[in-house]
């Protein structure tokens, strides 16, 4: 989960280098405000991509399409992975738990 901090746009401009160290360290993100309301945001650059990553998929119908097949088949435990050969094969659950 992002850790977001309430921060005024006047106070976030006198303090723009620190904040963006700390998001680089700590990956803390600033809601600004300007009389109080939310105007704006100030993430980390990963976190942004992510969004932007999302997004695309979500108004994307086909990914969208596949990605609920995919989480469906899941729940069903119907899961694909590779082999040593990078041949794809039917996960088993229990083939697993038998070698452990």
């Amino acid at each position: 989960m992002i850790k977001s901090k309430f921060i005024s746009v006047s106070k976030a401009k006198t303090k723009l280098l620190a904040l963006v160290r700390t998001m680089n360290e700590t990956g803390e993100s600033y809601i600004l405000t300007k009389d109080g309301e939310p105007k704006g945001v100030l993430l980390p650059t990963e976190v942004y991509e992510s969004y932007l990553e999302t997004m695309e998929v979500e108004e994307n119908p086909k990914l969208m399409s596949e990605l609920k097949q995919a989480l469906a088949e899941e729940k069903k435990e119907h899961l694909w992975t590779r082999d040593k050969k990078g041949r794809w094969i039917k996960y088993s659950s229990k083939s697993t738990k038998k070698a452990a």
